[in-house]
């Protein structure tokens, strides 16, 4: 079954600390010739009416600083959150917009249209499930979940292991993105 509709809003959380990457700004750091956080909405803006970038004090001024679009594009909207770690800022984020919500992280630069659509047909399999979480074959979640209610029953969506569905969490990590992409 394919998807007709699109998702309410995707939400690309960006308010990390990097701190695997010594506090890099990580959604700022070029993958295959652009930030990471742009492969992950330009694939979120075509599953979805619109992206929410979840940000922090941390992250807000160089996203909008370095990426106007976040500023100009009428599909994209910057809420701010606490800060306080990764659950606390998606729990304020889920309680405060519309549902359905395609949450995403902005370290994942590699994931494209195809493989959220995958995704979003998949969790339908599982109508009764509050939130349907993405997991990859041997690697586990890796921060993609369809939030359709407050959070009680959960389901998991398991893929075969993709090399692009992978999260940039060191140095390591990007030069790995990097040649995965290089090599496409």
């Amino acid at each position: 079954m394919v998807i007709q509709t699109k998702v309410f809003a995707a939400v690309v959380m960006a308010g990390g600390e990097a701190r695997r990457m010594g506090g890099a700004l990580k959604p700022l750091i070029n993958v295959c010739g652009a930030p990471m956080i742009q492969w992950v909405i330009n694939a979120a803006l075509n599953v979805s009416r619109h992206v929410v970038v979840a940000t922090s004090s941390r992250t807000t001024q160089p996203l909008l600083t370095r990426m106007p679009a976040l500023i100009t594009d009428p599909r994209i909207h910057v809420i701010e959150t606490p800060g306080d770690g990764y659950v606390s800022d998606l729990r304020v984020v889920t309680s405060s917009l519309r549902k359905p919500l395609l949450v995403l992280p902005a370290d994942v630069p590699l994931i494209t249209t195809d493989h959220l659509r995958s995704f979003l047909n998949a969790a339908k399999e599982f109508p009764d499930a509050d939130v349907v979480t993405l997991v990859v074959e041997g690697v586990g979640p890796i921060g993609i979940s369809l939030f359709r209610k407050g959070g009680g029953d959960w389901a998991s969506v398991t893929v075969r292991d993709d090399d692009r569905l992978m999260n940039v969490n060191t140095w390591e990590d990007l030069r790995r993105a990097e040649t995965l992409c290089l090599n496409k």
